[in-house]
């Protein structure tokens, strides 16, 4: 028996598993770098790219990573910009079980303040467990006008099934 991550927590033959590997452990294990190696004396062949996935990369989506204050507004200006919302622009609030989605709607219950910034109200940041001072990540669609809101904690999830395949 071991009380380390990934080892087995009980005697062989009583039925018990093994404990899996905290995510964290994942992570970093899959981050760390290799040895250094010296210098070879013909320069390296190119890495194979047939297993890397490729995201389409247009100018459709900015992303940033902002700190939410007390009232849930995030300075983004980049991103703010890029929206084109203005003060009094109506706003739609989607939850997501990930994430928040802060959409254009002129019907919208929700108003962009007089200095537009991005705001999430408190009954969405509740259920993702987003506090003042936490970071989230942000990412828009200037072209749809909508931004996801990202918990950490999320990136955490998508970094860590990105890895363990």
């Amino acid at each position: 028996m071991s009380d380390r991550p990934g080892t087995l927590v009980a005697a062989a033959g009583s039925g018990a598993r093994a404990r899996p590997e905290p995510i964290a452990h994942a992570v970093v294990a899959s981050l760390a770098l290799p040895p250094a190696r010296p210098a070879p004396s013909q320069p390296p062949s190119p890495l194979p790219l047939t297993g890397l996935h490729w995201l389409p990369r247009d100018t459709s989506l900015l992303y940033d990573i902002g700190r939410v204050d007390g009232s849930g507004r995030i300075a983004s200006n980049d991103i703010v910009s890029a929206l084109n919302w203005t003060p009094g622009s109506k706003l739609d609030v989607i939850l997501t079980p990930q994430s928040i989605v802060l959409r254009a709607a002129s019907d919208g219950l929700f108003s962009v303040p007089q200095r537009p910034c991005i705001v999430i109200p408190s009954h969405a940041r509740r259920p993702h467990g987003i506090k003042p001072g936490d970071h989230v990540l942000i990412a828009a669609a200037p072209d749809h006008g909508l931004v996801i809101v990202y918990p950490l904690s999320a990136l955490d999830e998508m970094i860590s099934r990105y890895h363990s395949t």
